[in-house]
């Protein structure tokens, strides 16, 4: 009869055998699935999931295969690496959500079903709603504002919402934002308004629609 302890380490040896013969096959699972994910290779997806990738692991740069296809627009790859059990919340190496990546690039659905799933959108520091505002999508700013997303939010130098779509003069984004409630003579950390952000580009239009709701510079 084996001696307990003799099992034991017999058994712990598999375990480690295991785990360096398994590895070398789940990298290249996971290396085949991200490369599937970047091409958009959609009907590649679904296999490679069921042969053991793990939808959740980031690349160099902290993205996951989610925020891949975010970034590659691809709605119905998100659809396949949220069935697969693709995390929501998980951030990058710049602090970046799925659903900020999406709000930045303008994808109403895809920010509709991440926000509905449970993404996270009211958290401190950069979030969705500036990301929104920085390139001027209104409809997602007006939904992450029906979500709960203060209109003021700040980045951490205390940058606003109105002060990003001054700065790219986005008007349809202002007049959401003033809609809104949005408090247009706040200053950020270096004394900044909204106004001296659309002045600074030489964004005459921001600059007035700003003005005509009572925005000092």
């Amino acid at each position: 009869m084996i001696s307990p302890i003799r099992f034991w380490n017999f058994f712990c040896l598999l375990l480690v055998v295991g785990f360096f013969l398994a590895s070398p096959v789940s990298a290249g699972v996971y290396e085949e699935l991200r490369s599937a994910v970047e091409v958009n290779h959609t009907g590649d997806i679904a296999k490679l999931l069921a042969r053991g990738a793990d939808p959740n692991t980031p690349d160099e740069q902290g993205n996951t295969l989610l925020m891949i296809a975010i970034q590659n627009n691809n709605p119905e790859l998100v659809d396949i690496l949220l069935n697969a059990g693709a995390k929501l919340n998980l951030r990058n190496r710049y602090g970046e959500t799925a659903i900020m990546l999406a709000s930045y690039n303008g994808l109403y659905d895809i920010v509709e079903k991440l926000y509905v799933k449970g993404a996270e959108i009211k958290h401190d520091g950069w979030n969705p709603l500036l990301y929104a505002a920085t390139n001027g999508h209104a409809r997602i700013i007006q939904l992450l504002l029906d979500g709960g997303v203060p209109v003021d939010s700040t980045s951490p130098n205390g940058t606003t919402p109105l002060m990003m779509a001054a700065r790219g003069n986005h008007t349809d984004a202002i007049t959401v934002l003033l809609k809104n409630g949005a408090d247009p003579n706040l200053r950020n950390d270096a004394g900044k308004t909204a106004v001296a952000f659309a002045l600074g580009r030489n964004h005459s239009q921001a600059a007035e629609l700003l003005q005509s709701s009572g925005a000092q510079e």
